[in-house]
This record gives C-alpha cells, structure tokens and sequence, in this order.
C-alpha cells in the first residue's frame, strides 16, 4: 500500500523524478481552449458592412455590386469570360463568403466554383488573384471538409505560388489562406511544408519583413503559431530550427499582437519533448520572453508563463535555464498580485515544477519568497487553483530537504491544509494529508522540544476531528495516512484514537473516488 501511495509523486526515487513535473494535456489546458483571436487556428476575412462591402483598398475602386446565382457565377466562368466578367464574379463569390453569417460554403463547394477560386490565382489580373485569394481564404477558414476540398483542388500550391508575386497585399491574403490550411490538421501542415511554404515564409520573413505592412507583419507571425500548434504529429525538428529564428525575430518586433502571436508559437514548440526545449535554450529565446513577462502586458502573461512552465516541466537543466533568468524574485510575485485566476493557475503549476527539483532549485522558490503565496492560494483560489497549490505543496515535500520541509512547517501551514481535508477527492485529500505527515515528521526530527507546539497547532486547526473522522473513509490508502498520523504524533496510551482492524479493501467507484491530480 505504501509503495502504490509513493507512486503518487515524483521524487519518491529518481527513476519517478520526471513523472511530478507534469507536462500540459489538451484537456487540462484551459487557456488554450479559450475562444480567443490570438489562439484561433482559422481566420475570416469578414465583410461587416450591411451589404456586405469591403472596406476600401487599392483593388476595389468600383462599388457597383453585381448579383448572380451560383449557377449563373458557374456559366459564365465556362463560357471564355472577359477580365471585366471575371472581376465581377470573383468579387461577387467573396462577397458571399465574406458574410458575417449565413455563409454559403457548401453550395459554393457543390457547385464546383471552389475550382474556379483556384484557377482564378492564374489569371493575369491582380485585381482577380486578389478575389480569389480572399474567397480561397473564407473557404478554408471553414470545416475540415471544406478545408479539404480546397486543397484537393490545388488550392494549398496556388496560394504558395501567388504569394511570390511582388503585391505585398495579395502575397498577405495568400499567406492567411494558407495559414488557415495548415491550422486545419498536422496533415495538412505537412502537405504546406511539402509544397514548398517554408520557402516563400522565409522569403518574406528574412527579406521584407522592415518593409511590409504591420498586418501583414502579425499574419506572418500568425503563421508561426498554426505551424507548431499541432501535436500529432509535432512538426519535424529539422523545421523547428529553421522556424525559431523568425519567432525570435517576431517576439523582438515592436507589436505587442506580433509578439503575443509568436510568443503562443514558441508556448506550443516547448509543451513537446527535450530536444525542441535544447533548441530553444540554444536559440537565446528565453530572454526575450522573460521581457514579455516583465512588461506586465495582460495578453502577455499567459503565453510567456506557459513557455516557462514547459521549461520546468523539462530536466533538471531546463528548470535552471529558468531559474537562472530571475523570473522567480523578479517576476511571479507581481503576476500573483495582479493576473487572472487562469494565470495563477499556470503560475502555479511552474512553481510546482521546479519545486519537484533538486534541493538546490527548490531552495531558490523559497529565497524568492514564494512558498508563502502558495498556500495562500490553498485557501485562496478556486479548486483547480487549489490543486495546483498542493502540487506545489506537496512536490517540496517530497522532493525537498528536511530542512525545507521545516521551512515550511515555520509558515504555519495547518491552518491552510486542514480546511481542505473536506474536500470529496480521494487523490487530493491523500496529498494534503501527506504534507501534514511529512510536516509533522520534519518538526518532530530537527526541533523536537517543539512539537507539541506544533501539534496544538494541528489540533486548533481541527485537524484531529478531521482525520479521525477520515479514518472512516473507504479508501484504503487514506485510511492508512490517517492511522499513521494519529499513531505517531496523537496516540493516547489510555485511550484508542484509532480504528482497529486492517484497512478497508476495495476502492468504490463513486463521486467521492473522482481522481483530481489527472495531468
């Protein structure tokens, strides 16, 4: 029992010291989940006006709206139409895919006029490349099968090849259509790649990038993002060197979009494997966001925390890489005092993992003064905070010295941990009572002569009403932390505090018996 117990942890032996650092799952990460536009992996180009007019550019001086059906658009395209018939239909087609809503992408796939989108990239008139492109763009920004369907149609070597034009704004609405295909699904970002992308992105990114427009600037760095978000596959790691020099460039630019975009990119190459996070820290990117960090910027701190928080969840080498830039002292106590419950949370959980370290960079959160914070987010939060917290919590505990386990007991920590003895989860309330435990032991050997203190403490806190009264659980491991408890520090010679007998087998499958600790 003790040593499934054990297995809960990391630093119980070296051989489960990488298991307690806790890499991000996609069901666990809540910021990426949100619906916001710098996450997004597909982008409209939507038309708001009421009748569905663009705002004015360089392509479209005429106004003068012409209405078709998609079967009259279809016609006309096979009947040898002029430049003027082929303007007015492909605007028309993006007109309609523009719509903020209501979009009729599967009568335009039905119809066949996705191919017509596609063979509109070749004719030799800027302003209809640049319809074309447009609809190709809201095509893809749809379903996987619409996606799909553009592609098999040429779409993804059309919009490449267009992109090479000297037009910087038809060459930006090439990039975002293919953007919007490789955000669709690592397949589709490998068929990019196998059709030559990298070499057009590294043209723009190497060549113009001083010159180009600022949206144009942040679809480039939008474009990064698409390119590692995908995990199944992960993009090779040839392509992750040649990719993290441009998200340097792009996290340096003076745009705070350009460098929340790119900064997102860098979040998604480092939640992968310790070769990606060797290239990062050799790439001197760290710095860089470090900056980011410090600068306080909202829309900032949940990328550049992820990054380090994937840095920590790495070896010991890629925890000190983090620890060496400051951010501890520097940085996370002002992120505490005003970032959102969302961002403590991942504060939290990368001070969980360097504090499932070595004694050495356990040592550096405590001198940071961050060990103080953490259990005021064991009361403070809300339970996905709180259980970030205990990990904490529980990681210094079992990875730490003695010493700093009585540290720790210095802080007066009952007075958070017995509260949570309430809460119905088998796997968190097993940690909390694990901290008391080892609290409790690390008094009890350096400063003995104190104890009872210490266990008075416990007592007001109403820790012994709550443990005796979890010696009822049916979770046998639970049950056995209770009765060690209570044995070792709150026995009574003259009186039986514990329950007698072996501790109750089995381990029920109901609500109370929901793990938390799932990462």
């Amino acid at each position: 029992m003790a040593e499934e117990h054990s297995q809960m942890y990391k630093n119980v032996g070296k051989a489960e010291q990488e298991t307690s650092r806790r890499r991000r799952t996609e069901t666990t990460i809540q910021l990426r989940r949100e619906k916001r536009g710098n996450e997004l992996n597909k982008r409209r180009n939507i038309d708001e006006t009421a009748e569905y007019e663009s705002e004015v550019s360089d392509y479209e001086k005429d106004k003068n709206q012409i209405q078709y059906s998609f079967a009259e658009a279809r016609k006309i395209l096979t009947e040898n139409p002029s430049i003027d018939d082929l303007r007015n239909v492909f605007t028309f087609l993006r007109k309609q895919l523009s719509r903020p809503k209501n979009v009729p992408l599967d009568e335009i796939v039905q119809e066949g006029l996705v191919q017509a989108l596609v063979q509109g990239l070749n004719v030799d008139d800027t302003k209809v490349q640049y319809e074309s492109a447009w609809a190709l763009t809201n095509v893809v920004s749809g379903e996987s099968h619409h996606t799909q369907a553009a592609v098999n149609c040429g779409a993804t070597q059309g919009l490449i090849k267009t992109a090479y034009i000297e037009d910087d704004a038809l060459a930006e609405q090439c990039f975002w259509g293919v953007a919007n295909i490789i955000g669709d699904c690592a397949q589709l970002r490998d068929h990019a790649i196998e059709c030559g992308f990298l070499d057009v992105f590294t043209h723009y990114v190497t060549k113009k990038l001083s010159t180009i427009k600022i949206s144009f600037v942040r679809t480039l760095a939008w474009v990064c993002t698409n390119l590692c978000r995908h995990k199944q596959p992960q993009i090779s790691i040839k392509h992750v060197a040649l990719i993290l020099p441009f998200i340097k460039k792009f996290l340096e630019f003076n745009d705070p979009a350009t460098q929340q975009d790119s900064c997102w990119a860098l979040s998604y190459l480092s939640d992968s494997n310790d070769e990606n996070l060797d290239l990062i820290a050799k790439a001197d990117i760290l710095p860089v966001v470090r900056n980011l960090l410090g600068s306080k910027i909202p829309e900032m701190l949940g990328p550049a925390v992820r990054v380090f928080g994937n840095f920590t969840s790495g070896n010991d080498s890629h925890t000190q890489s983090v620890i060496a830039l400051g951010i501890l002292p520097r940085d996370i106590p002002g992120i505490f005092q005003s970032a959102s419950q969302k961002v403590v949370k991942e504060v939290l959980w990368l001070l969980s993992n360097v504090l499932a370290g070595t004694p050495a960079q356990i040592q550096a959160v405590i001198e940071a003064r961050l060990v103080p914070h953490i259990l005021q987010y064991l009361r403070r939060g809300d339970f996905r905070v709180q259980t970030e917290a205990a990990w904490g919590i529980s990681n210094l505990c079992h990875s730490g010295t003695r010493e700093q386990v009585y540290f720790l007991a210095t802080l007066q920590p009952f007075q958070y941990l017995v509260p949570l003895l309430n809460i119905r989860h088998v796997d968190f309330i097993t940690h909390i009572l694990s901290i008391i435990k080892s609290v409790l032991g690390a008094v009890a050997a350096l400063n003995p002569e104190h104890l009872d203190e210490y266990k008075q403490s416990f007592e007001e806190a109403g820790g012994i009403d709550a443990v005796e009264e979890l010696q009822n659980h049916e979770n046998a491991a639970i049950y056995e932390l209770c009765f060690e408890i209570i044995q070792t520090y709150f026995s009574d010679d003259d009186e039986e505090n514990v329950l007698p007998g072996a501790p109750p087998k089995g381990d029920a499958e109901t609500e109370i018996n929901k793990p938390v600790f799932n990462f």
